[in-house]
């Protein structure tokens, strides 16, 4: 395994993936402004949900520090 690649790309992954949690935190608050409070719950919901996922990702890459 190229742990570089793998470095990488945990990297890149993490970027990207912070990229969507704030697309959805703004798409969540337009919901809400539009009244759709249920819909923004849910996209609250699926934005943490993937702020988790970024942290899984950060501890992976730092355990190959």
């Amino acid at each position: 395994m190229d742990l570089e690649k793998l470095k990488m790309k945990l990297e890149h992954w993490a970027e990207h993936n912070d990229s969507h949690v704030s697309s959805i935190r703004k798409q969540a608050e337009e919901a809400g402004t539009s009244g759709l409070e249920d819909v923004k719950e849910e996209l609250l919901s699926a934005a943490l949900a993937m702020e988790k996922a970024g942290n899984y990702i950060r501890r992976a890459m730092e355990k190959l520090q």
